[in-house]
This record gives C-alpha cells, structure tokens and sequence, in this order.
C-alpha cells in the first residue's frame, strides 16, 4: 500500500433511487448522530467525516456509506497542517465508522481565510501555464494628444458635392 493519507468528505449526496430521508435515518444509525448533526452533513458544503487515513481504511469509510445510500468523496490528505489539527485527526482516525462523531470541516461554521501571502490552491489544483511569446515589433507608441494615424496610414478622401437646393427647413409649429 501507498503512504498516501486521505480525509473522507461528504456534502449530502446520496445513491440514485434512495429516498433521502431514509439515507439520513441509516447515516445518524451509523455514526450515532442526532437529527440536527444529519441536517448539517446534507448542507451541500464537502464536510469532512474523517481526515488522515491511509487509502484501505478510506475505502471502507467510502464503501459503507455507500451501502447506506451515501455518496462519499476521498481527497488526497493536506501534508502540512498544525500540530493541533494533526491530534484530532489522529484521534479520530483510530476508530470505526460505528463508533465516533463527526468531525466538520470548519467548525466555526463559516469561511476562514488563509494567511496573507500564502497560495490558496494546492499544488494538484494548480494549472501549468507557460508564457507565450507575442511579437510586439510592429507596435509603436505615440506621445498623448498626437495624430494615431502616420502620414502614410492616412487615405485621402475627395469632398462630395451634394446639391440640397432642393430642401427646405420649415419653422418650427
């Protein structure tokens, strides 16, 4: 097995043709949750139920909410985390799908913002884009408030005669 460690999420998708209330009624069996611990796992937001598992104990994880109608999603673990975070997840990583709570992914129940300066995306989320290069040779740039066309951009455009003698402009009613 790989020395991969990944965090289980689950944001309340459940199995095609499972009735979503019985979904929640076997998730608060399996995990011992109350009524109101279930309402916020169907949230929509990715909560993490459980965090730094090598990929076999994942897969249990994944595998018995599935077969409780529960769609669950394994993320690569974060390599660097506080020592505080660390703890928990360990703790929490020792014991089985029927014997502890859930842990939320933010458990001030909002955002939380990362430290100024530092990347926001991790390094698989990031795109690979490499520079291109443009030929600005042919560009120029003029003084402001001069002419944008050189002397010789400029078409020279013969005056039309247009006989109006015809027209009347009447006074206004």
């Amino acid at each position: 097995m790989s020395d991969q460690l990944f965090d289980v999420f689950f944001r309340g998708d459940i199995v095609a043709g499972q009735a979503v209330v019985e979904v929640k009624e076997r998730l608060a069996g399996l995990f011992k949750l109350e009524a109101a611990q279930v309402e916020q796992l169907f949230s929509g937001r990715p909560t993490a139920i459980r965090r730094n598992l090598d990929e076999a104990s994942a897969r249990k994880y994944e595998q018995a909410l599935l077969k409780i109608g529960a769609v669950a999603e394994l993320r690569p673990a974060k390599v660097e985390e506080t020592p505080a975070v660390q703890a928990v997840a360990e703790t929490s990583a020792a014991g089985s799908p029927d014997e502890s709570p859930v842990e939320p992914a933010n458990t001030d129940g909002g955002l939380s913002l990362a430290p100024a300066g530092s990347d926001v995306l991790r390094p698989d989320e990031r795109a690979n884009v490499e520079a291109t290069e443009v030929d600005v040779s042919a560009l120029a740039l003029e003084p402001g408030g001069g002419e944008i066309l050189r002397d010789e951009e400029k078409r020279s455009v013969e005056a039309t005669q247009v006989d109006t003698s015809h027209l009347e402009v009447l006074p206004p009613r």
